[in-house]
């Protein structure tokens, strides 16, 4: 471990809940040899005779673990230690990695620090406490970057300000379907659309770790699919409206010939598939207002075609549907898969930030609201 960087500042710190820092590369606290600073992936795979796809990537825990060197003399060695377990009750802990770039940041809480007697440990004869130290973290690296803007000086007593949580996908756009992954799903855990029923027809559902399988039940003359939102769900259940432009895509594979979207009637073009690799099905479309009994009502599916045109029947029974990584969102623009923000799921790409602003009241005009001054502070995860 580097004593110091070329700027004089430490390598590695530590932070508590109330927000002290100790530095754990001085002379009272001569932390050496750390380990556990990377990353450990636990893998999933599918195999095809003596080729192995991925099929999941999941980090596991990590631990730091670090030499420790308490007291600068013999006679401040036990004081020092007694400082730094006082300090090590106050979680959780931030590890704070600072390089002469910028600075990195990984939360943890304690796992172990042992206590021996000076001249007690077998390791390293030394006058002083020499003690193991290790942490568990509880989230991945993340460094902070802070924005500000003021538009013009604030107005005394008619600011409001408030203060709250602001996801930003950069060229990601939001998911509006929640539970979306269909990894690991359940029947009460599966991909919907906020505010209205999801369903599937004709045809019997299981829940693998790589995604949800339909296998078709019934006879050739029906129709089956996976249903987002059920004929006829009221829009105004829903965080969709009639006016915009939206695509809707999803990973999809199985023995039927293909697959095509179906909104309000409306079926996409079909997607050929096949039972061997993951096809991306993409549509664009606007949800058309109906007239009559269906005013104001829409239906969104997912359904099994026979390969002939746009014919949703003419089928074996047997033959089976798998779907996983539903995305739908704003624009004519699919963008690459990512969690819905309500999920509470780390993605790669997503940026979480927490900020605040203000607001302020034009008594003439009345309730004309104007941001007299925001923030925010962005997170990178890595």
């Amino acid at each position: 471990m580097n004593s110091n960087l070329n700027n004089g500042v430490s390598m590695f710190t530590l932070q508590n809940s109330r927000g002290e820092v100790v530095d754990l590369d001085s002379d009272d606290l001569f932390g050496y040899t750390p380990t556990g600073l990377g990353a450990v992936f636990s893998n999933s795979y599918s195999q095809y005779d003596s080729y192995f796809k991925t099929t999941k990537k999941t980090i596991q825990q990590g631990q730091m673990s670090l030499n420790i060197l308490f007291g600068s003399v013999e006679s401040n060695s036990y004081q020092t230690f007694s400082d730094f377990a006082s300090f090590l009750a106050y979680e959780p802990l931030t590890l704070i990695y600072t390089t002469k770039s910028e600075s990195w940041y990984r939360d943890a809480v304690l796992s172990s620090l042992t206590k021996t007697e000076i001249g007690g440990t077998t390791v390293l004869q030394t006058d002083k406490l020499f003690e193991q130290f290790t942490i568990e973290f509880i989230n991945p690296w993340y460094n902070n970057k802070q924005s500000r803007y003021k538009t013009y000086n604030i107005d005394t007593g008619l600011a409001i300000y408030g203060s709250g949580f602001f996801n930003e996908q950069g060229n990601f756009n939001q998911n509006l379907i929640l539970q979306s992954s269909g990894e690991n799903a359940s029947a009460d855990s599966r991909p919907n659309l906020s505010g209205v029923t999801n369903n599937n027809i004709n045809s019997t559902i299981s829940y693998e770790s790589d995604g949800i399988t339909l296998t078709y039940s019934m006879n050739n003359s029906w129709d089956w699919y996976y249903a987002l939102a059920e004929a006829w769900a009221n829009m105004s259940d829903s965080v969709l409206s009639f006016d915009k432009t939206y695509t809707i895509s999803v990973d999809v594979k199985g023995t039927v010939p293909g697959v095509a979207f179906r909104v309000n009637n409306t079926f996409s073009p079909t997607t050929k598939i096949n039972n061997d690799t993951w096809t991306r099905a993409v549509y664009t479309f606007s949800i058309p207002n109906l007239t009559g009994d269906n005013l104001n009502k829409f239906y969104i599916r997912l359904n099994a075609m026979n390969g002939n045109d746009n014919n949703p029947t003419g089928f074996v029974k047997g033959q089976t549907l798998r779907f996983r990584h539903f995305k739908l969102e704003e624009g004519d623009t699919a963008t690459a898969y990512t969690s819905a923000p309500e999920d509470g799921v780390t993605d790669a790409n997503m940026k979480y930030g927490f900020g605040f602003m203000g607001l302020a009241y034009d008594d003439e005009n009345g309730n004309k609201p104007y941001v007299d001054e925001a923030q925010v502070d962005i997170t990178s995860i890595e």
